[in-house]
């Protein structure tokens, strides 16, 4: 499966909502690297006990090492991680009332690293279903620095 490319689309969950990505992947003898874009609603209390909506839109890229799996490949687990570039948007639909000063910017660059791990079920030559964990892990954004993610994805060999 060395130089096979791929298109993998998943529903993350964050904790706080349900989330995408979509990433184009190819895969070499121990692994596979990935490039993609991933879009995250968090959601965050205040000291007023309001919530705060932010929004994390990201371009990240990486690589995911085969660790085990089984001999016809129909089931891989792998480990790795990704960095991220992006930007962070700060109450995107304006639901704090206008008089409140969060002291955020409204849009802040982003980025980070994800450390994460995943297992790649082959339904067929060439559809696979994947179930991954990950933690990203903010430098820059000033709301929160660490999440957890479970996804559900769909992956269709090229």
């Amino acid at each position: 499966m060395s130089g096979q490319s791929s298109l993998c689309i998943s529903a993350l969950y964050n904790g706080s909502s349900v989330c995408a990505d979509v990433f184009y992947e190819q895969y070499t003898l121990g692994g596979f690297w990935q490039a993609g874009l991933e879009g995250k609603l968090y959601h965050a209390r205040i000291s007023t006990g309001d919530t705060l909506d932010y929004i994390h839109t990201v371009a990240s890229s990486g690589y995911m090492c085969r660790v085990a799996g089984t001999r016809n490949r129909l089931l891989n687990l792998y480990m790795g991680g990704r960095i991220f570039l992006g930007v962070e948007m700060t109450d995107p639909w304006n639901r704090l009332p206008e008089y409140w000063d969060t002291g955020l910017a409204d849009y802040k660059f982003l980025y980070g690293l994800t450390p994460a791990v995943a297992v790649e079920i082959f339904i067929s030559n060439h559809c696979a279903f994947t179930l991954d964990l990950a933690l990203p892990v903010n430098f820059s954004s000033p709301i929160s620095n660490v999440h957890y993610e479970a996804g559900l994805g769909l992956k269709v060999l090229l």
